[in-house]
């Protein structure tokens, strides 16, 4: 692949592959969020509001999303807490790019790799799924 092909940003600012850029976060009974799907452009993205309103439960949320354990992100002690007071189960769905001269495994996955992380009052699973949100794993956590 020729640089001007990888590094197509202005004046030789170099842009990355892509590979592994968050694309996409939802969440569902996630902390204060009910229901909350962003979708972040493809070089900074700033995240604002007031005190209180979530921006912080947005970034553990990809922290859970990618394996984090609930004392490894200091919000809370087990993965439960996270459920939105009154609900039975959350979830978090992050799907990050996956093109270009670093993607993983595209022939399996594709131009998106979509990590799933569902929660529960005993436990919860984490799933990976292709572009198409078609699984390919699924690990289950129980405790």
């Amino acid at each position: 692949m020729e640089d001007s092909e990888r590094f197509p940003g202005p004046a030789g600012t170099p842009t990355p592959s892509g590979a592994g850029t968050i694309k996409r976060i939802r969440l569902e009974n996630f902390m204060c969020h009910s229901n909350l799907q962003i979708e972040l452009g493809p070089r900074i993205n700033f995240i604002t509001g007031q005190n209180g309103s979530g921006k912080s439960a947005i970034l553990t949320a990809i922290c859970v999303a990618f394996g984090s354990r609930a004392k490894g992100t200091q919000r809370a002690a087990t993965l439960k807490d996270f459920i939105k007071n009154g609900c039975s189960h959350a979830a978090v769905e992050v799907e990050i790019k996956n093109e270009g001269h670093d993607a993983f495994k595209h022939d399996i996955y594709g131009d998106a790799i979509i990590l799933e992380r569902r929660i529960n009052q005993s436990g919860g699973s984490m799933t990976l799924k292709d572009h198409r949100g078609l699984c390919s794993f699924t690990k289950f956590i129980f405790g």
